[in-house]
């Protein structure tokens, strides 16, 4: 089950284009280059082999997933930017069971990088489509769901949550599918901006030509 965790990473950034191991890229291969969380497949190129994906151990498991959903179980490590600073605020939380993570990141993406694409390519039709997606999905999660009465948190602040997360006693570890298991991510989209379009130019591709 995917929530907010603040897993290690052997990476201290979370970056697009970073070059897996061999062993990576054949895992990458036998799995098809999809994300176990939300199912998104991503496109490999020459300069870009590992298409945004990593692994990851989640309670002793290997899981290989996109990079938003990578950032929404190690909510500690920063994501690099374009102009190479890191920022460690790249998302908020949201207290949202009857939806699961990886659902809420496949559709966000769709919607993020729609958005870029219009800003490319400008269409009023396609920008009010954007605009209204944004609002009833996206806007709507956020202000429906902005707290976390089971942590007795009243805004969707992730440093705080992370912290909690991480200092965390055993006890509440050991049930923590019941406590945090319905709380979710929801990744910035200014943040995840730079990566959205490099995503728009290799997986999205062949389907906004």
């Amino acid at each position: 089950m995917f929530f907010p965790r603040t897993l290690q990473s052997r990476k201290t950034v979370g970056v697009f284009d970073y070059t897996p191991t061999k062993t990576e890229y054949k895992a990458m291969r036998v799995l098809n280059f999809t994300c176990q969380c939300c199912n998104f497949k991503a496109t490999p190129t020459k300069s870009n082999p590992a298409c945004g994906l990593e692994f990851l151990t989640i309670n002793g498991a290997m899981k290989m997933l996109c990079l938003m959903c990578a950032q929404s179980q190690m909510l500690m490590r920063p994501i690099g930017l374009s102009n190479g600073n890191k920022e460690y605020n790249h998302g908020r939380l949201v207290y949202c069971p009857e939806i699961s993570q990886g659902k809420i990141i496949s559709v966000i993406r769709d919607i993020y990088c729609l958005g870029q694409y219009q800003k490319s390519n400008p269409n009023r039709a396609l920008r009010r489509y954007v605009e209204e997606l944004r609002e009833t999905y996206i806007e709507s999660i956020l202000s429906r769901c902005a707290n976390i009465p089971a942590l007795k948190i009243t805004n969707n602040d992730l440093v705080g949550y992370a912290s909690l997360y991480k200092y965390a006693s055993p006890e509440l570890l050991n049930n923590e599918s019941d406590v945090f298991g319905s709380i979710r991510y929801i990744p910035d989209e200014v943040v995840y901006s730079h990566l959205i379009k490099q995503w728009l130019n290799t997986s999205y591709k062949h389907l906004l030509k």
